[in-house]
């Protein structure tokens, strides 16, 4: 008995321990690379950050190149890779997982109203190669 007393209050002092180490969702709000607030960003300035950041490896047309995968493909489709794993992506990097291009590093030089217009300018991209209807879903088969 005296074993699982000491062990619940272990745990229960962890777990102290660890929310008061935690930042508040403020902060953790602060530190994403993702838009405080819903809405459209520019898809000009997108396209301009894009050339900047991201055309490189994944081409002036958004169909990749020998160094990153093509944007305007169905894997990139919002029903597939939603726009929080775009943000995701800028933010932390990516592991290989569809192609054999290797790990994406992240883009610590974009934030997050960036990474909103550039995720604009993809998707405007996708819905001009009919990839996406209006409403931003993978058009009706």
């Amino acid at each position: 008995m005296r074993i699982a007393l000491a062990l619940v209050v272990a745990l229960i002092a962890s777990l102290t321990v660890l929310d008061w180490m935690a930042p508040d969702a403020e902060s953790r709000r602060e530190s994403a690379v993702m838009p405080l607030e819903s809405g459209v960003g520019d898809p000009g300035t997108g396209a301009h950050l894009f050339e900047a950041e991201c055309v490189q490896c994944h081409g002036a047309d958004l169909k990749g190149t020998q160094e990153g995968p093509p944007l305007i493909h169905p894997y990139y489709r919002p029903d597939h890779h939603a726009d929080l794993a775009f943000y995701m992506a800028i933010r932390d990097g990516v592991v290989q997982h569809h192609w054999d291009f290797g790990d994406m590093p992240p883009v610590p030089a974009i934030d997050r109203e960036q990474a909103r217009d550039i995720v604009t300018f993809i998707r405007q991209a996708q819905r001009e190669a009919g990839m996406l209807d209006d409403t931003g879903s993978a058009p009706a088969r």
